[in-house]
């Protein structure tokens, strides 16, 4: 195995597909918590126009998705703020919209575009110097809006409603939250495709509830299965010529299945006892 690490394109793939993941398990301990799996589809599905809109008139895909992000979580936040319409039926619609726009600028483009295939399943060939000083970034803002909002981010997503009898600041909470669950999104695309990113931004969140009794245990089982999957996920793409965005989401279902079945049966038999 040792000779993966010979090829850049390997190193950068692993490098950037554990902060991708790392990034996305944290996240995906208040999205599970807040029940709120929906938000991650829609923001994927919404880089989609990003990314059909960036390739039709060749602008920055990094920035372009960044801004798509940005604005989708803007527009989420923004209309649902009155309660007047339902969030999940906000993100639903612009999901949709994205994405007929998205259709519309690849069919307006001239020529085939064999890369937008690359961005809906990942591919790690993509991946470069600048992406995993993006993916860098994203996580280190992840982790000091965590250790500065521990607290709040706790209470946030337990009760909204009781977290604002606690001085919360929920509003910024939950647009700050916006923002940066779909810029992770969109940045992840490249490793694990628009289609199967919501699995990373779900998954560790939901197989460390299994077996953590609080907020900090979760983030922590969450950090390693994000890290284990998408390293092992990376490596069977490799050996296996394979995508590597369903490589990685068949790891961390596998996993989960595996963590599911041995917290079921340790559970028996404990009680059995």
């Amino acid at each position: 195995m040792i000779e993966i690490f010979s090829y850049d394109f390997m190193v950068y793939a692993l490098i950037g597909a554990i902060l991708s993941g790392v990034s996305c398990s944290l996240l995906s301990n208040y999205i599970v918590l807040k029940k709120m799996e929906f938000i991650g589809e829609g923001a994927a599905h919404t880089a989609f126009g990003g990314i059909a809109f960036a390739i039709l008139f060749g602008l920055n895909l990094n920035i372009i998705t960044i801004i798509t992000g940005i604005i989708f979580a803007t527009v989420v936040y923004y209309l649902s703020k009155k309660q007047k319409i339902q969030e999940n039926s906000i993100i639903g619609m612009f999901l949709s919209f994205s994405m007929a726009l998205g259709i519309i600028f690849l069919s307006i483009k001239p020529g085939y575009t064999p890369e937008i295939s690359s961005y809906l399943f990942g591919d790690v060939l993509m991946i470069n110097i600048s992406d995993l000083i993006i993916l860098t970034s994203i996580l280190i803002i992840i982790i000091l809006f965590i250790i500065l909002f521990g607290r709040e981010l706790k209470y946030y997503s337990y009760n909204q409603k009781i977290s604002k009898i606690y001085g919360v600041p929920v509003n910024f909470m939950h647009y700050t939250f916006l923002i940066l669950i779909s810029v992770v999104v969109v940045t992840s695309v490249k490793i694990i495709g628009a289609i199967l990113v919501t699995s990373l931004l779900i998954t560790p969140g939901v197989t460390a509830r299994l077996f953590a009794k609080s907020i900090n245990q979760m983030l922590i089982i969450s950090t390693i299965i994000g890290v284990f999957s998408t390293f092992t996920g990376i490596i069977i793409s490799y050996y296996l010529n394979i995508p590597s965005g369903p490589a990685i989401v068949i790891t961390i279902f596998s996993l989960f299945v595996i963590l599911y079945i041995f917290q079921k049966v340790f559970s028996y038999f404990s009680n059995r006892t």
